[in-house]
C-alpha cells in the first residue's frame, strides 16, 4: 500500500509539473501505465482542485491534466506558440509517411527553419533562441532535442501531445489572429503616401 501511495504521489506531481505524460517515452512509461491502471484514483486526487485527467490510448498513448478555469492554463510566449504550431504541422506531415509501428517522429532544425521562413517573421530564430524555446516545450512534454542543436541537420523529437496542446478549434483562432496581424503589419509598413485599392474607393 505504501508503494502504491508513493507511485500515486509521484505520478500526480509529475502531471502537475508537466501537464502531459507519454506511454511511448521510456522514462515516462511506468507513470503512464499507472494512470491507465488507476485512472479513478488519479482523477480523485485532482477533482477537488478542478482538474480533469484525460487518457488517450494508442496511437497517442498520452495522459493529460486539464484545468478548465480561466487563467489557470499554461501560457506560452509568442515565439513558443509559433514553434509549437510549426512542430505540429511537421508532426502531421511526418506521421503520414511513417509506418504505423514507428514510435518516434523526428524533424530537423532545417525543416523547422524552412517552415518558420514561410511565416515571414520579423527575425530568424538563432540556435540559442531555438534551444531556449525548446526548453519550455520539453518541460510540457511536447518536444525535445535529440542531443545538442549544433546545426541544420540536428534533430528534434516531436511528441504526439502537440496535437492535444493545439486542438483544431485553437488553430482556427490562431489562424484568424495571424491573418489580422499580417494585415496590420502590411498597413503599418506601407510607404508614406502610398494607398491601397481599398483606400481609393
Amino acid at each position: 500500500m505504501a508503494e502504491m501511495n508513493k507511485l500515486l504521489e509521484e505520478t500526480a506531481n509529475y502531471l502537475l509539473s508537466h501537464c502531459f505524460l507519454l506511454g511511448g517515452v521510456e522514462d515516462q512509461r511506468s507513470k503512464y501505465l499507472y494512470v491507465q491502471d488507476h485512472l479513478n484514483e488519479v482523477r480523485a486526487v485532482f477533482a477537488p482542485l478542478g482538474y480533469a485527467v484525460l487518457l488517450y490510448p494508442v496511437p497517442l498513448q498520452a495522459a493529460a491534466l486539464v484545468n478548465e478555469h480561466e487563467g489557470s492554463q499554461a501560457r506560452l510566449l509568442k515565439y513558443e506558440s509559433i514553434l509549437l504550431l510549426v512542430l505540429r504541422l511537421l508532426y502531421l506531415q511526418k506521421r503520414e509517411s511513417l509506418s504505423a509501428s514507428a514510435d518516434q517522429v523526428l524533424v530537423t532544425v532545417e525543416e523547422v527553419q524552412a517552415e518558420l521562413q514561410k511565416m515571414n517573421l520579423p527575425r530568424r530564430l538563432d540556435q540559442l533562441t531555438l534551444e531556449k524555446l525548446l526548453r519550455t516545450l520539453r518541460r510540457y512534454n511536447l518536444a525535445r532535442p535529440v542531443g545538442r542543436l549544433t546545426g541544420l541537420d540536428s534533430r528534434i523529437e516531436v511528441f504526439p501531445t502537440v496535437l492535444l496542446a493545439l486542438p483544431d478549434a485553437d488553430l482556427a483562432d490562431a489562424a484568424a489572429e495571424s491573418s489580422r496581424t499580417r494585415n496590420e503589419l502590411a498597413l503599418y509598413e506601407r510607404p508614406e503616401g502610398e494607398s491601397s485599392a481599398e483606400d481609393e474607393e
